[in-house]
Formats: structure tokens, sequence, C-alpha cells
């Protein structure tokens, strides 16, 4: 059974490395439809029809995903900083920075838009 609700809109804190918490906003819809049609426009040229997708495609098109929910979803950060080790403000430039850095990424990846994806699939059994 759906059972409708009204969601949080609360930003929460997620702890993302040793030192690095993340303040994010939920996922709304218009989040996943915007990362989606990230993913799409990364996926490449149509071949007689079918999308070519090699691996290199596949993996572009999920990073513009999680790229596209991190860029509309990170509030605050603490534990963040430039390259002289003072603390900055998030911002779009900071933000694929931060996505640049693989550990971060994978835990932006597995404890912000994983859950967001179960949670879609929990609804719709």
């Amino acid at each position: 059974m759906l059972k409708l609700s009204t969601p949080s809109r609360e930003p929460f804190w997620l702890d993302i490395l040793p030192g690095v918490r993340i303040q994010f906003r939920p996922i709304s819809v218009a989040d996943m439809l915007v990362a989606r049609a990230a993913a799409a426009e990364s996926l490449g040229t149509k071949v007689e029809g079918a999308m070519a997708l090699d691996r290199s495609t596949t993996v572009a098109a999920g990073a513009a995903f999680t790229r596209s929910l991190a860029l509309s979803g990170i509030v605050a950060w603490e534990g963040i900083g430039d390259a002289g080790g003072k603390p900055i403000d998030p911002n779009p430039v900071a933000i694929n920075q931060l996505l640049e850095v693989w550990p971060a990424f994978d835990a932006i990846d597995r404890l912000y838009v994983g859950p967001a994806l179960t949670r879609l699939d929990e609804k719709n059994v």
C-alpha cells in the first residue's frame, strides 16, 4: 500500500567523510526529473534508433545524475575548505570540485542519492 503523507522539506545533515558533514535538502520530484534529464543528456547519440551505450557512457550518465542531485541538494557543509585550508561555503564550483574527490562522490551517492531511489522503489512495489 502506498501511504501518502506530506514529505518533510527540512534540510538534514549527513556525515560524508571523517570531519566532513554536509547539509542536504530532501530530494523532490522536480530534483529527480532534472537529474534524469542530466543523465539522459550525457548518454550520447542514437544509432539507428537505439542508444549507443558503452560502459563509459553509462558511467557518465550515473555521474551526471548524482552531480545534478548534489548541486540542487547541498545547502551547507562543515569541514571543507579551499587549497589553503580556509573554510568555504558551498557553491557550484566548490560542489563540482568536491564531486571530483572519489570518496566524497561515493559517500554522497550512497548516503544521499541511493536512499532516495530505494524509497521510490519501496513506494512502487
